[in-house]
């Protein structure tokens, strides 16, 4: 089982690396403007309000997360597949949008999956999520090797072979045993409808929602014009292509001992951990400083996004029923990539036409605003179910 998800985690790694450094450098390359840019994405990311949660309480409801990754996975092929060919502006936000909610919409079920088959099969979840780093620090590497041989054009075909890679891999996951009838479906879409309606009503996953958000929304600056600002400001693309994994080496080792992190300083603590990286790390990049703290500010994504993301994964683990995983991941992903990073997304594209880097101070803000609402998290969060509903669990060897 552990393999299984390593290697997905690992496909999906694939894609990130070549995407978050280049795509808005690409795009720009395609002729579209900072604000344009800035809409595009953060059009696919709002959007995601609407679609990740539907799909997560579907595949909770019938209990098979591997079906609907493969209907999504499909949907990301098609449009990634399709900026291989289109050039027109209309029909560049038509294909990446569809591909940008569908992978913001697939991630949280395998996520889900994955930490709760790991406390199942007794396997460290950080063991299997590091193949998704260690994938994408080697996409980052080969596609700034790429990027220089090529130019920009490699972008479109790399998703597009990465996809691919993807739907193999999760093709490969155990599906559930087919042993559902229609009025099971109904039955537990309904009850999975009215936990998620309670569960949204907690003040408890309200204050954790809004901690873990706020931190994930502060890298909606460095993912979508942290290239592309590297870029105007001299850096080569293998440059780029060697400094922007340097603090997923940091996140690698964190995974590997992710587990024990864990068990010492525990969900709350490690949220707030990462909102306090978020604010030195940001602060730093405001000023275009030497090269030299580039790279520590870099390292400093072990916390940012590492420490958060397990402090996440950890803190759903303990406080949301297994039934009712990915519909969590789902609406943890909503706020964070959907509401959150694509609100903050927009407001950076103005905000980079008039005050270039200084934008990375607005990231900071919001790093101080997880450590606020990690803190009060930690007040009223006892660490027990949030909801405890007489549910039937799924198959317990399905993903």
């Amino acid at each position: 089982m552990a393999l299984r998800l390593a290697l997905a985690h690992g496909a999906s790694g694939l894609i990130g690396g070549a995407y978050t450094p280049f795509f808005g450098a690409w795009l720009a390359w395609r002729g579209l403007s900072s604000i344009e840019i800035g809409a595009l994405l953060s059009a696919g990311m709002l959007l995601r309000v609407v679609v990740a949660p539907v799909t997560g309480m579907i595949a909770d409801a019938r209990g098979d997360r591997r079906a609907m990754m493969l209907f999504l996975y499909t949907i990301v092929l098609v449009g990634y597949g399709a900026l291989n060919f289109v050039t027109a502006p209309l029909l560049i936000f038509a294909a990446a949008i569809a591909a940008n909610v569908a992978t913001g919409a697939v991630s949280p079920l395998l996520e889900s999956a994955s930490v709760r088959l790991s406390e199942r099969h007794n396997f460290d979840y950080g063991h299997v999520r590091l193949w998704a780093s260690s994938s994408f620090v080697a996409g980052n590497f080969l596609s700034g090797i790429a990027k220089r041989v090529f130019g920009l054009g490699m972008l479109a075909p790399w998703l597009t072979i990465s996809i691919v890679l993807n739907l193999i891999a999760v093709a490969r996951l155990p599906a559930p045993r087919p042993n559902r009838t229609k009025s099971d479906f109904r039955m537990r879409a309904r009850a999975t409808f009215a936990e998620t309606r309670e569960l949204i009503a907690s003040p408890v996953f309200l204050v954790f929602l809004t901690a873990a958000s706020l931190d994930q929304g502060s890298h909606a600056f460095y993912y979508a014009y942290g290239g592309l600002h590297w870029t105007q400001i001299g850096y080569s693309g293998p440059l780029i292509g060697a400094i922007w994994p340097l603090g997923v080496f940091a996140e690698i080792l964190l995974m590997t001992f992710s587990l024990r992190v864990f068990r010492v300083v525990g969900a709350t603590r490690l949220l707030l951990l990462g909102g306090l990286g978020c604010v030195i790390r940001w602060s730093i990049l405001a000023f275009d400083p030497p090269l030299a703290f580039v790279i520590f500010a870099q390292l400093l994504h072990g916390m940012t996004f590492a420490m958060a993301h397990l402090g996440a994964m950890y803190f759903i683990l303990k406080a949301v029923p297994p039934r009712l995983s990915a519909t969590a991941q789902s609406l943890y992903t909503v706020f964070s990539s959907g509401i959150v990073l694509g609100l903050a997304t927009l407001a950076c594209g103005p905000l980079y036409e008039h005050f270039g880097g200084r934008t990375y101070l607005l990231m900071a803000v919001m790093g101080l605003g997880t450590m606020i609402f990690a803190w009060k998290l930690g007040q009223i969060w006892s660490g027990a179910r949030i909801t405890n509903r007489d549910i039937p669990e799924d198959d317990p060897d399905a993903i």
